[in-house]
């Protein structure tokens, strides 16, 4: 066994990762954060804590997504496969991530990573879904942030230390939270986003946490700290890509979605009701049936819209009538 080679579950600092590709580390962890600067004692700032609150952030963090990328027999990596199950109208878009996910594998490290990735298509396509999907099964944090109609970058930016609403960069918030240096970010609409340069225009903003070069050194304004951003993995969403500036397109990978056919519907209904259970906190068996009558009409609904999201919405509309004549579930 070579000497910097590791056992299963041997944890190791990213800077030490070995090149002997037969001995690929098991848990890989990265500190992206030296040092918050402290609050002063003089009572000059309105927010204090961030030393505690955001302790985390200086920490070895772990870059999730080591038992996702295993092959399966067949060769196919587990988290391509579960994806593929669970939404394989959006297969052009996991093709696309599985590439560069093997990649990392060939690479050495073992993690969910890869370029910023823009969906484009109709709304309710599931666009946002995938994102989820991927951080659910790489074990990863995820978060979503709804660009549509902001007038400033003051929510993806932060807010500089000295203001009541003091608050670190979105991205630091999600990995505070979340404990992983490599969590998923959804941008919602970003073709809808609105900002200027006076008020802080949140795509520009978002150019600098997505360029590596400006990324691994991301100077947060209410930590007074620099931060290393380029690990976060980061999913937008748009109906429309020709809104979006040159400079913004150029640094993403694109794919054309479309919402998916009825075909699908079966796969998508038992997912939906999954999550609802997971969201609920009980089990899938614990819900409501579901009769014939009930799932005809869902299922003709979903051909004529073929959105996961207006499926979403009818499903719980459903479920919440059916629970008045169904007893409340004991755990």
């Amino acid at each position: 066994m070579p000497s910097n080679a590791l056992a299963d579950g041997e944890r190791t600092n990213i800077d030490e990762v070995n090149d002997d590709r037969q001995s690929i580390p098991k848990v890989a962890y990265v500190t992206l954060c030296k040092g918050i600067e402290p609050e002063p004692n003089d009572g000059s700032i309105f927010v204090t804590g961030l030393q505690q609150r955001f302790a985390t952030l200086t920490s070895n963090l772990p870059l999730a997504g080591g038992d996702a990328l295993t092959p399966t027999t067949g060769g196919t990596l587990s988290l391509t496969r579960l994806l593929h199950q669970e939404a394989p109208w959006l297969s052009a878009a996991i093709d696309r991530i599985d590439a560069q996910l093997r990649l990392q594998l060939w690479a050495g490290r073992p993690w969910a990573a890869f370029r910023p990735l823009l969906l484009v298509g109709p709304p309710g396509c599931g666009k946002s879904h995938l994102a989820r999907l991927i951080a659910n099964h790489a074990g990863a944090g995820f978060a979503t942030l709804d660009l549509a109609g902001t007038s400033d970058n003051r929510t993806l930016e932060g807010t500089a230390r000295g203001w009541t609403s003091a608050q670190p960069c979105f991205p630091a918030v999600v990995i505070n939270r979340s404990a992983t240096a490599n969590p998923i970010i959804c941008l919602e609409e970003i073709d809808k986003a609105g900002g200027s340069s006076g008020n802080g225009d949140p795509v520009a903003t978002l150019l600098t946490m997505i360029e590596p070069s400006t990324a691994r050194g991301y100077f947060d304004k209410c930590l007074l700290a620099p931060l290393d951003l380029s690990h976060v993995n980061w999913v937008m969403t748009a109906n429309d890509a020709s809104r979006l500036p040159a400079p913004l397109k150029s640094r993403l990978d694109i794919v054309e979605l479309a919402g998916p056919g009825p075909e699908y519907f079966d796969r998508i209904l038992a997912n939906l009701l999954r999550d609802l259970a997971t969201r609920w906190g009980v089990q899938v068996a614990m819900l409501p049936t579901v009769d014939a009558e009930i799932e005809h009409m869902l299922r003709r609904r979903f051909a004529r819209q073929r959105s996961v999201r207006g499926l979403m919405r009818a499903l719980e509309s459903v479920l919440a009538v059916l629970i008045r004549s169904v007893p409340r579930p004991t755990h």
